[in-house]
């Protein structure tokens, strides 16, 4: 009986979470077009506007709508970084190749071990938290010299967007622990150790993450000398 409400709290916790999630994911993807727009259309010039004429049929300006939207994609350049530590994130596709190495890193635990689906995915899930919690948390300071030691008390997620909260990486790479988290818990079917390892994974990552931990050592761990 404890264990069968145990398990029913489980999968409303990861409910709310879904939902929770959903909705960022939603928020921020409308964010990124509308800033993609934004960024990409000239303002308009009453002498350069143009007024399609009436004659035009349906099929010439659907395919006109087609090719603006197009070029708002083509046109999308990478925002200015000085920092090269963290520039190479700001580069379009990395969000992709980001994905698609976690997904092939899924591949090979599960061809190589010949464990489960759902284990795969922890094994994922797991080392995704150890290596991007020392790389992106723990780890101070870049690995350039020209910098001249002004990242040296920050770490690498306090480098990112030139320390600027809530911007669309930030969103993504907090999104990224929340998903794999609710992919590997379904996949191993709640159950402990895994739901365990896999919650305490993505609530240490999330809580990282948030903007009041900025520049914030708790318990002093990790801080400067």
């Amino acid at each position: 009986m404890v264990g069968y409400a145990s398990l029913v709290i489980s999968k409303l916790c990861v409910l709310i979470i879904t939902i929770t999630i959903a909705i960022a994911i939603a928020i921020a993807v409308t964010s990124y077009h509308h800033h993609l727009f934004q960024s990409t259309q000239p303002p308009p010039s009453p002498s350069h506007i143009h007024r399609p004429h009436r004659n035009l049929n349906t099929h010439t300006i659907l395919h006109n709508k087609l090719a603006q939207m197009a070029n708002l994609y083509v046109q999308a350049v990478p925002p200015t970084d000085l920092n090269r530590n963290t520039e190479w994130f700001m580069y379009p596709g990395v969000w992709t190749t980001y994905i698609l190495i976690l997904f092939f890193a899924w591949l090979v635990v599960l061809s190589v071990t010949g464990c489960s689906p759902g284990m795969a995915w922890t094994t994922v899930n797991l080392c995704h938290a150890l290596i991007t919690y020392h790389f992106f948390h723990w780890k101070k300071g870049t690995p350039f010299a020209d910098d001249q030691g002004i990242y040296n008390r920050l770490t690498w997620w306090e480098q990112i967007d030139s320390g600027k909260q809530l911007t669309r990486n930030r969103k993504f790479l907090t999104v990224v622990p929340v998903v794999l988290y609710l992919i590997s818990s379904h996949t191993t079917d709640y159950q402990n150790p895994m739901l365990f390892l896999n919650t305490l994974a993505v609530f240490v990552l999330v809580i990282a993450k948030f903007p009041h931990m900025h520049k914030v050592r708790i318990f002093g761990i990790n801080a400067e000398e």
